[in-house]
């Protein structure tokens, strides 16, 4: 996924109505980063980070849900941990 298509992703999560406030606030300190220059993949594991307690234990809203298992997934970047968890148990 490019640089681009990604600050698209998260403005359009950050605007949505049914995101809480502190998922919001996440997003929002990667968008920012990410336009500052930062490192894109360096922000996005920042965002898996803050979210994984909550993916545990299946308290995101079902957008930030999405988004997480985007970002963990193999579809939007290498490995992560979706791919970490394929390649132990060989099934995804």
């Amino acid at each position: 996924m490019k640089k681009l298509e990604i600050i698209n992703l998260l403005y359009n999560l950050v605007l949505d109505r049914n995101i809480r406030d502190w998922e919001r606030s996440q997003l929002m300190c990667a968008l920012r980063n990410i336009e500052a220059g930062k490192p894109v993949k360096a922000e996005i594991t920042d965002v898996e980070i803050h979210f994984r307690p909550l993916a545990i234990r299946s308290n995101l809203t079902p957008k930030a849900a999405e988004f997480y298992e985007k970002i963990t997934s193999d579809s939007l970047f290498s490995p992560g941990l979706g791919g970490v968890l394929e390649s132990f148990t060989g099934k995804k």
